[in-house]
């Protein structure tokens, strides 16, 4: 396997790509710049030094993004994305003939080498991400408000009715600490995550006990939990990103655990008018994705509408169970 390392740079908001020339390997593909690791290199160095040699300019190598395996057939690549800022230089092409300055949003439109594709997804994800955390960093009180008092009751009833007593129950973007706290009024215990610092900040002060900060897809525990409550707090993530967080979800639970989960009923991913990224499914569409996951079986899938912050909306509600190795 051959290491290659790539650098993300980013201009006022645009990000470079840069398109190989004919005549060389995917040629006509557009690719971050950057090159093979030598010798004793640092992926870093490796690409101060690639920079330089195809563009003739210098970059401030940042933080990794991700990496790419990608089997070409005569080799494998292992690619290594960095994010990277411009410091000086002027762009002379070499290996490529032609470069472009790109909004997130419009990477997709390109032709990209097979293995930078992964990185272009992260980047568009990480930006739905960062513009779903900017809102609720902006709104953090008034969607406590909006939220805390909503009629969870009756589902509540059935997730803990299938728990053993005292159990340990993971609340996956808790929000206002609405569900946590009926849970912790049963007597069992929680662990309670949430992506927005002002949220958990307040809502550890209402809990009586920290709120993590957790991405749902960081999850990383091995059959931890009797229970995941994950009410609503998984429809911002990224379709791409969905088959890895349920198999995280899955891994995390005890043999025998339970897992609720909610979703917007749609189809397809959507802004809404208050520019939150949505992943919505139908039945259909989300038992088709839980049928790919190994050991769980589906206890109810169901369609309710309910009365929301923001008017009467349809939600599919989703109880699993975790079935015993066998």
């Amino acid at each position: 396997m051959i290491t290659v390392t790539a650098a993300i740079i980013e201009k006022d908001g645009l990000i470079l790509a840069a398109r190989k020339r004919e005549g060389l390997h995917l040629a006509d593909c557009w690719e971050f710049p950057g090159g093979k690791l030598e010798g004793n290199e640092t992926p870093e160095q490796c690409l101060q030094r690639e920079l330089k040699e195809e563009f003739s300019i210098r970059c401030e190598i940042g933080p990794l993004l991700g990496e790419s395996i990608y089997n070409y057939g005569s080799k494998t690549i292992r690619l290594l994305g960095y994010h990277a800022t411009h410091t000086s230089g002027s762009f002379k092409l070499t290996d490529h003939d032609k470069i472009c300055w790109l909004s997130i949003e419009k990477l997709s439109t390109l032709k990209w080498a097979p293995a930078d594709i992964p990185l272009v997804v992260k980047l568009q994800n990480n930006a739905i991400t960062e513009k779903n955390l900017l809102f609720y960093q902006l709104n953090a009180d008034t969607y406590i408000e909006d939220t805390i008092h909503l009629d969870m009751e009756k589902i509540r009833e059935k997730f803990i009715n299938l728990l053993p007593k005292g159990g340990h129950i993971l609340d996956i973007g808790c929000g206002s600490g609405r569900d946590s706290r009926v849970f912790l009024d049963h007597g069992f215990t929680i662990t309670a995550t949430d992506v927005c610092r002002e949220i958990a900040v307040l809502t550890s002060k209402f809990l009586g006990q920290d709120v993590l900060i957790q991405k749902a897809q960081e999850l990383c525990d091995t059959e931890k939990y009797d229970g995941i409550w994950a009410s609503a707090s998984l429809l911002h993530i990224p379709k791409s990103e969905m088959f890895n967080t349920f198999k995280a979800i899955i891994t995390a639970l005890k043999p025998q655990g339970i897992c609720y989960m909610s979703f917007k009923k749609g189809n397809g991913q959507r802004w809404d008018d208050r520019g939150r990224f949505f992943n919505d499914y139908s039945v259909q569409t989300l038992t088709r994705l839980l049928d790919k996951i190994d050991r769980i079986k589906i206890l109810e899938i169901y369609e309710k509408t309910a009365v929301g912050p923001y008017g009467d909306e349809c939600w599919l509600n989703v109880f699993l169970r975790k079935l015993v190795k066998r």
